[in-house]
């Protein structure tokens, strides 16, 4: 896919020191954030209202739900099994001041109870 393409995916912005691979889960399913522009994307098809519950499994950095608690007053569920991901989601979710409608949980996605 060519660099201007608008479903290319450009990752050359992405914070490279956050530690990410370890075991087995992540030579399968390796962290990559999803870009914010795909994010808005998503969410602005979803149509979602204050009424409804977003879960992220596999959050990251919990970006999904920091901007659909911030845009949408959406509550959420971000689950994540590296405990460093999932405290910076829940400092983005401060810092964004969201954190009264988001959850972050250190968690194996396979036991989350949904």
């Amino acid at each position: 896919m060519a660099d201007t393409d608008e479903w290319s995916a450009p990752f050359h912005d992405i914070d490279t020191v956050t530690a990410v691979p370890y075991g087995d889960l992540h030579t399968v399913s390796p962290f990559v954030a999803t870009p914010e522009h795909a994010i808005h994307t998503i969410l602005h098809h979803l149509q979602l209202t204050p009424q409804d519950f977003l879960v992220d499994l596999g959050c990251g950095h919990g970006t999904i739900n920091v901007i659909a608690a911030k845009k949408y007053s959406v509550r959420g569920l971000g689950v994540d099994i590296e405990p460093g991901l999932v405290e910076i989601a829940k400092e983005n979710a401060i810092k964004e001041d969201v954190e009264n409608l988001v959850d972050f949980r250190v968690e194996d996605v396979l036991q989350t109870d949904l």
